[in-house]
């Protein structure tokens, strides 16, 4: 486990536990404002949380009572899942992307049976056995992971710069991992907060809702942030999760090559057969099998077997078979 510590040019590290999860921490970074500190991100909501990011901060000398105000890279929970306990505790602000408050929204409300009936639906269009069904809904948890308290009461945009003591933190729009992820760039340390965009070992997660194939085309926004984030030469980088960036170019050119590899091999894997969305992700090229997935670990695997199908059907290689249903793709 990691230690809050002071690692340069001002930054405060605070490593916030969430013991449930395979990543461990949510990595939350403070620095001094005009009227306190801002906090990036604010981790997992839960008691195991709320003391790391309490007593780390104190640890570095500071309190939950100074935070001023919390910009936040996504709305995924385990970085904004302690914002309310954050803004009760100081009357902080909270700063989010407009395209990702919708998310928020459906995120942060109770997960009841018509959410459930929803997922099922949509797992169905996407061509999943009864089985699978039985399966997602044994094990789907009806809690909401991050509670109304915390909804964002600032809108954060691109290229805004937010006040720190004696300089600022620029916001960079960089869509793909959800629709509103933002990057945050100390301009004076020339140092970017990735969040979950780019990481040193992990390759971010990026999906698209899977029925109907939706318009946005996750994949393609991602491909275009990565190279938005090339090409303003960043060396450092401090990301969410795992171990500091090096080269944030570099990285960001080995996650555009990875995805390019993903769809080649995706696009091969059709063969002559028309398949399913659910068929899609059988056939991607994962880490671990198919049939070693936890049921909700292949609900993630759909969406992002969907964002890559949904590309591969923009640049017209792919094509829906006119009238399936479910339905079904086919090579061009």
């Amino acid at each position: 486990m990691l230690d809050a510590a002071a690692i340069g040019d001002g930054i405060f590290q605070i490593p916030v536990p969430m013991s449930h999860n395979p990543l461990g921490t949510t990595l939350v970074y403070a620095m001094e404002s005009p009227g306190g500190i801002v906090l990036v991100d604010a981790g997992w909501d839960g008691d195991e949380g709320w003391e790391g990011l309490t007593s780390g901060l104190e640890s570095v000398g500071h309190s939950i009572s100074e935070v001023e105000g919390v910009v936040l890279t996504h709305f995924h929970p385990d970085h904004t899942g302690l914002c309310g306990r954050v803004r009760e505790a100081s009357g902080a602000w909270i700063a989010m992307h407009a395209d990702d408050m919708d998310m928020f929204g459906k995120m942060s409300s109770p997960h009841d049976e018509v959410w459930l009936a929803d997922q099922q639906v949509n797992l169905t269009r996407a061509g999943a056995t009864k089985a699978d069904l039985e399966a997602f809904a044994a094990v789907a948890n009806g809690k909401a992971p991050a509670g109304p308290e915390s909804t964002p009461d600032r809108i954060l945009a691109d290229d805004e710069v937010i006040a720190l003591a004696g300089r600022g933190l620029r916001v960079v729009f960089t869509p793909g991992h959800t629709p509103g992820h933002a990057c945050f760039y100390l301009e004076d340390a020339d140092v970017m907060f990735t969040g979950d965009h780019v990481l040193q070992k992990t390759t971010p997660h990026v999906g698209n809702f899977v029925y109907p194939l939706e318009e946005r085309d996750a994949l393609a926004e991602f491909l275009d942030s990565l190279r938005r984030v090339q090409t303003m030469d960043i060396t450092r980088g401090l990301g969410a999760h795992g171990i500091p960036i090096d080269d944030v170019a570099g990285r960001a050119g080995e996650l555009i090559e990875h995805h390019e590899e993903r769809l080649e091999h995706l696009y091969a894997a059709f063969g002559d057969d028309q398949i399913t969305v659910w068929e899609v992700a059988q056939r991607m090229k994962w880490y671990r099998p198919w049939t070693d997935f936890h049921p909700m670990a292949k609900g993630m695997a759909l969406s992002e077997a969907a964002a890559h199908l949904r590309h591969l059907v923009a640049r017209e290689q792919v094509a829906q078979v006119p009238g399936s249903e479910p339905a079904l793709f086919a090579r061009r």
